[in-house]
């Protein structure tokens, strides 16, 4: 009775429920959440947060409910950008899609990391004319076709997080608005989009754009904090007898 109870309080939390991780564009109301250029024959996109306008980010338990745990964090990004394609989808606009390569991004408060992800093969699609960006477009993927990868840097078994990387399933998506190529704050909602270089495809000018974010990853506890775990078990069940 003692094993099947320790197998099971093993299994519970190798099986624990994924991580959810989010924030707002506005949790950081004083910034562009990302920044573009093309620049010495490839594109990068970067967040254009600084560390004197800090980010709202939450970590929720997989819509339980617990309330979400909240940290004011710096968000890094850097993300190499090749363009893949545009199609037609009528009245006269194109979706313009991109490939996005070796990414990453991370959060972080004053004491260390929170929280990292790399991927590489997830997609930017931004609708369009032929030559143009209109003000909206997203950013995603997803471990079943790209390489999503997250690192814990918090143990909060309640929320499905240990320290480590994740084992998958994983994800994220960015939400790309207020598109422009002015980059003044207030934004300017009389030019928004970007035109494209016909040959690159890309804009010709920086471009700014607001982003909120939603990822979700799973964690599985170390073998010490397995063993911990294990140890509680066993003394509840002691308790318990």
């Amino acid at each position: 009775m003692i094993r099947t109870t320790a197998l099971l309080v093993l299994a519970g939390a190798a099986t624990a429920n994924a991580g959810i991780f989010s924030f707002a564009s506005d949790f950081s109301d004083q910034s562009w959440t990302f920044s573009g250029e093309f620049h010495g024959g490839h594109f990068a996109l970067e967040d254009g947060i600084g560390n004197a306008d800090p980010m709202t980010l939450l970590i929720d338990d997989a819509n339980g409910v617990l309330e979400p745990l909240s940290y004011q964090v710096d968000f890094n990004m850097h993300a190499d950008v090749d363009y893949l394609s545009s199609t037609p989808i009528g009245g006269g606009k194109f979706l313009h899609t991109y490939v996005v390569e070796e990414t990453f991004a991370g959060w972080f408060t004053d004491t260390g990391p929170v929280l990292e992800m790399t991927f590489d093969g997830s997609i930017i699609t931004v609708v369009g004319d032929e030559f143009s960006w209109d003000s909206a477009g997203s950013m995603f993927g997803a471990d079943s076709w790209a390489d999503v990868q997250y690192t814990s840097y918090i143990d909060a078994p309640a929320y499905g997080m240990y320290v480590g990387d994740s084992v998958g399933p994983q994800d994220f998506g960015f939400s790309l608005t207020a598109i422009n190529t002015s980059g003044a704050l207030p934004y300017d909602f009389g030019s928004p989009g970007a035109a494209l270089d016909p040959q690159t495809m890309f804009p010709i000018d920086e471009i700014f754009a607001e982003g909120s974010y939603s990822g979700s990853a799973r964690f599985v506890p170390t073998p010490a904090t397995a063993t911990l775990l294990l140890g509680a078990g066993l003394m509840g069940i002691r308790r318990r007898r």
